[in-house]
């Protein structure tokens, strides 16, 4: 896996300012400035900067609490920030608006950890996937082969696409999630712990399906949130690691876990099995 350095400028603010800013609006699905966001008086977002180029899957990590979420949730519109400056597929979102997050449906989509609770039990696969292609189409008609398409794509057997969402195992409705976020043709998706309620070997055929899916070079970019540094080397071209709610490194994946920066992210990978070395290819 070949990783560039110039391939994600991500600046927490006032560490790294010379690099924020350095590519033009063009390059980035991602473009946040000195963001703060609070939830009361518990200070969640402390001075985030990012730049996320498209076209990367770029891992967010860190631990419980680290405010990865927040942030994610935040670039989808799901959260408001207090201060700072946001764009979004060259939107600005710092304080979104109805209308605003209805445009953004098609060109960023969230994938959230429990799949079932987003899929509609009433509704077939193919139901839900012609929904995703076209808002209006409440039947699958006339869409089998676009459906067909994209349950291809994750791997899945087009014929399932009559089936409801309780028959499926959880994998599947992963994988079912994902297929409905590719259907809406996005500039980002945004996967929110996708693989963390997963048993293991379900986990490790939904990361192979995530890295499978970048190998053929799709043309969404990703911010993949996940508390596992094993996964994200997988998944990822770059990461970044948040703490207490600022980013304390980031970088191309292979550069960062060779040689990180931070001693916060030194111990994330210490604790990872295996240690030096680890892998789950």
């Amino acid at each position: 896996m070949t990783q560039q350095h110039d391939g994600m400028d991500v600046a927490a603010a006032g560490e790294h300012s010379g690099a924020a800013g350095e590519h033009s609006g063009r390059d980035l699905v991602v473009r946040a400035r000195s963001l703060d966001l609070s939830f009361g008086a518990h200070h969640v977002l402390k001075d985030v900067s990012v730049d996320v180029r498209r076209g990367r899957v770029v891992g967010l990590v860190g631990e419980s609490g680290s405010g990865k979420s927040t942030l994610a949730k935040a670039i989808v519109g799901m959260n408001r920030i207090d201060e700072g400056e946001l764009e979004v597929v060259g939107e600005d979102v710092s304080r979104p608006s109805r209308a605003q997050r209805h445009r953004l449906y098609r060109r960023v989509q969230y994938v959230p950890q429990d799949p079932y609770s987003s899929l509609n039990p009433r509704r077939t696969i193919g139901q839900t996937l012609a929904e995703a292609f076209e808002p209006n189409r409440r039947t699958a008609r006339g869409r089998t082969d676009l459906i067909a398409e994209v349950l291809t794509r994750v791997q899945l057997d087009p014929s399932l696409a009559s089936r409801y969402p309780h028959e499926f195992s959880g994998g599947q409705r992963q994988r079912i999630a994902i297929a409905r976020a590719l259907a809406v043709g996005p500039e980002l998706i945004v996967a929110d712990e996708i693989t963390s309620a997963l048993d293991v070997s379900v986990q490790a055929e939904v990361i192979r399906l995530l890295a499978d899916l970048r190998l053929k070079g799709a043309d969404h970019s990703m911010l993949f949130i996940t508390h596992n540094l094993a996964v994200a080397q997988v998944v990822c071209d770059d990461i970044i690691v948040m703490r207490h709610g600022r980013i304390v490194e980031t970088g191309p994946v292979d550069a960062v876990f060779a040689d990180p920066a931070d001693q916060y992210t030194r111990t994330l990978l210490d604790s990872v099995p295996g240690a030096k070395g680890f892998s789950l290819t």
